[in-house]
């Protein structure tokens, strides 16, 4: 009897051992796949808010730290990435990836701006906002705005119509969503510039 447990228990080992083996090979066969994978769908998000940039280099988060340590713009501390963009080796814009607190929750988002500091557009990446209000945020109305807003200004929030070039419309009965993603593209307006001053990059 104490044998046989024995030979059960040998076994029950050997197994696995060799399904250890099995999932160690598995995973180091997918895991470059799934890092390409990654990183071609990171590529295809940025592509989407500027489709001007063919290549995106990040700003390591010591040099980013370092660009924004003597400014006391509070917007900053929204700033997650920043990626320059080149096209054919000549600057082509920025993507900034952004988290801010909604009404719900964070919303984090990319946002592009080209070479001539426009605004090109936005993507909504996650966020927890009312559906069928907050939600808006990610809807074509609302983030058509935007599009084409100028980088030297800072957007406002309003609830009437708009009236001048650096006015958002709110969507109705979700002010504080509508505000949260002007505060991320405020956010992105203010890296844009810092970094595009600094001549990081090359950028000239």
């Amino acid at each position: 009897m104490k044998k046989d447990i024995v030979k059960l228990e040998l076994i029950l080992f050997i197994i696995c051992v060799v399904a250890a083996g099995l999932l160690a090979l598995t995973n180091s066969v997918t895991a470059p796949i799934i890092a390409k994978n990654q990183l071609q769908s990171e590529i295809q998000a940025k592509q989407a808010v500027l489709p001007q940039g063919k290549e995106f280099n990040d700003i390591d988060s010591a040099k980013m730290a370092e660009l924004f340590k003597n400014s006391n713009n509070e917007k900053l501390n929204n700033i997650v990435q920043i990626s320059i963009a080149e096209a054919d080796g000549k600057f082509s814009g920025m993507v900034i990836k952004t988290s801010v607190t909604g009404y719900k929750g964070s919303i984090v988002m990319l946002i592009g701006i080209d070479a001539q500091g426009k605004i090109t557009s936005y993507k909504v990446l996650s966020h927890s906002e009312t559906p069928g209000l907050g939600d808006k945020i990610t809807g074509e109305k609302f983030s058509s705005q935007f599009a084409g807003k100028s980088a030297n200004e800072s957007l406002v929030v309003v609830k009437k119509a708009v009236q001048k070039s650096n006015e958002i419309q709110a969507i109705t009965g979700a002010t504080i969503s509508s505000r949260a993603a002007t505060l991320a593209i405020n956010s992105a307006i203010d890296a844009y510039n810092i970094v595009k001053n600094s001549g990081e990059g090359g950028i000239k």
